[in-house]
């Protein structure tokens, strides 16, 4: 067997991607992973500036890309980006909703402000895009939407309070999203990864950057955090039609560290 039938079930060829978060960390590299699979993309930032570096460096490479700004925290800010997509492409075929924030507090010292801030970017504004996402998803042959949450959405952490309920809540969503549209032929499933070397998690100084990724690979079974990529190929895998009998589901890829 050829590689190229190989890798037909896992190709995206032909297929539009929005991903949101896509300036960095596991987004970027969803993005440069969809592109190198055939698949036309469209990246999100806060700043349009840096989702533009993004679609420029994928494009220098033969890829389609485009960049788009997306504030996720404000009001209707779904249903504008969506107006964007479809006035660049006309058509989504996969949705991946990957913007979060984390704000590390105990519930002790939790804010309302920052309660409203975790749920409104990493579960709000994903529902709401999925919602606003809709009509142009049930016109693809293919349409699928993957989440990115987190280990916390399932083991919860001490002074992650609201960001692990925010993301357990986008687990539940994912379930509830599957049932609801099958009948429109979009699949809904979930990706948790473990501990990845990304700038959200891993802090600034040299010497407590290397203290932490020691301690957070001693927490799973493979002793070593991920790259984004290989979360990246995983979220590839969702939205490919080699996943075409899953939907409801959360795939974890985390080492071992809910093992």
């Amino acid at each position: 067997m050829t590689r190229s039938a190989v890798d037909q079930p896992f190709a995206l060829e032909g297929s539009v991607a929005l991903i949101t978060g896509g300036t960095r960390g596991i987004g970027a590299a969803v993005a440069e992973e969809f592109a190198e699979a055939g698949a036309e993309v469209i990246i999100t930032g806060r700043r349009h500036s840096e989702a533009l570096a993004v679609a420029e460096r994928l494009a220098e490479k033969g890829a389609r890309a485009h960049a788009v700004a997306y504030e996720a925290s404000e009001p209707e800010a779904g249903r504008r980006l969506i107006e964007a997509v479809a006035g660049a492409t006309s058509k989504l075929d996969i949705l991946v909703n990957n913007a979060a924030i984390l704000r590390p507090h105990s519930v002790g010292k939790l804010t309302e402000a920052e309660f409203d801030e975790v749920f409104g970017v990493n579960t709000r504004a994903a529902v709401f895009l999925c919602q606003a996402a809709h009509p142009l998803l049930i016109r693809s042959e293919v349409p699928a939407i993957v989440n990115v949450t987190a280990a916390c959405a399932h083991q919860p952490m001490r002074g992650l309070g609201a960001y692990c309920a925010s993301k357990a809540a986008m687990r539940n969503f994912t379930s509830t999203l599957a049932q609801e549209w099958a009948k429109d032929g979009i699949r809904v499933n979930a990706l948790t990864p473990g501990s990845v070397a990304t700038d959200m998690i891993l802090p600034t100084d040299p010497e407590k950057r290397a203290s932490f990724e020691e301690d957070m690979a001693e927490q799973n079974l493979m002793k070593r955090l991920a790259e984004p990529r290989e979360i990246a190929r995983a979220i590839r895998f969702l939205a490919s039609p080699a996943a075409s009998y899953m939907t409801g589901q959360t795939l974890v890829v985390d080492g071992g560290l809910l093992a």
